[in-house]
């Protein structure tokens, strides 16, 4: 016997060994319950992209949406004209609100729709409603 312990002479076998995870009778296609779970991840990453952005530009005050039909009546030359001091005697609205509403309406080229007001970070359809019950109460107690 050699040092492996082998008799030096039986020849030496050697068998190939397939490693591969299917075997050569599998076909690569995915099975009916593979199909299953991608359309489902799929699907969920669909309906998250879909869910995120609905969030991202949903209003959730319902105060705009009842002014939606009433923004014709208003004159928005006042809105559009109004200084950063005008708007800080509102209350709810300190002078970085004041000047966030006028740098906006600028940058818009003045407001085409009172509800653009709520664009802003922190102006609250609340808020909304206390500035058109400041600018416009007198023109509102006059058509009546």
């Amino acid at each position: 016997m050699g040092k492996n312990r082998q008799d030096s002479s039986t020849p030496e076998r050697l068998e190939a060994v397939d490693l591969s995870v299917n075997s050569p009778d599998e076909d690569r296609t995915l099975k009916p319950r593979e199909k299953i779970f991608l359309a489902a991840v799929i699907l969920l990453l669909l309906f998250s992209i879909v869910g995120i952005f609905a969030v991202k530009n949903h209003k959730s005050d319902s105060f705009s949406l009842l002014v939606a039909d009433e923004t014709e009546q208003y004159d928005l030359s006042v809105i559009n004209s109004a200084t950063v001091e005008d708007f800080m005697e509102i209350d709810g609205i300190g002078e970085v609100r004041a000047t966030a509403i006028v740098n906006f309406r600028e940058s818009i080229g003045g407001f085409t729709d009172i509800n653009q007001i709520t664009y802003i970070d922190g102006i609250s359809d609340s808020i909304l409603e206390s500035i058109i019950e400041y600018f416009y109460s007198d023109e509102t107690e006059s058509e009546e």
